[in-house]
């Protein structure tokens, strides 16, 4: 197989009502992480309400956040039987935390009666190294919101 082995999670109709990490990708200890993909999308809405977003690189020591779930990884390729090194959480309303300095890459105002899709052009996706981690949290509580998403990533060389 050529290129990036690309892999994707989900999660889906979880009850949303706090500030928490929507998904986090902590990069192995040999490899880093290329974001490709982040999709969001509510259930049972009727009114429009906004979920302040941010997508945050964790540098240095990252300690994973707890009160989520490690969802299940998928390669997006039938024939790659790799196993992806980095480790993802869904919906950790104890955040995670680095000992360096995290840096807000992107923020958004997502109207929950529309789908969020973050589909980065091939020159413009973000790149963590080895044992860093990307961080799609929610900065601000919400009302309370039924979600469900996907994110995909590749694993550099």
């Amino acid at each position: 197989m050529a290129g990036n082995r690309v892999y994707s999670t989900y999660f889906e109709n979880v009850t949303i009502a706090a500030v928490q990490d929507i998904f986090s990708i902590k990069a192995g200890a040999a490899n880093g992480v290329i974001l490709h993909q982040i999709d969001l999308s509510a259930g049972g809405v009727t009114s429009p309400a906004e979920i302040r977003l941010r997508l945050k690189r964790l540098p240095a020591t990252v300690t994973n956040g707890s009160g989520g779930a490690a969802p299940t990884i998928s390669a997006t390729d039938s024939g790659d039987t790799k196993a992806s090194a980095a480790t993802v959480r869904a919906n950790d309303t104890t955040q995670a935390t680095t000992s360096g300095t995290a840096a807000i890459l992107a923020a958004w105002q997502w109207n929950v009666l529309n789908q969020f899709t973050y589909l980065p052009a091939p020159e413009d996706r973000e790149i963590i190294q080895a044992a860093e981690a990307l961080v799609l949290d929610i900065a601000g509580a919400p009302a309370s919101t039924v979600v469900s998403g996907t994110i995909k990533w590749a694993e550099t060389p």
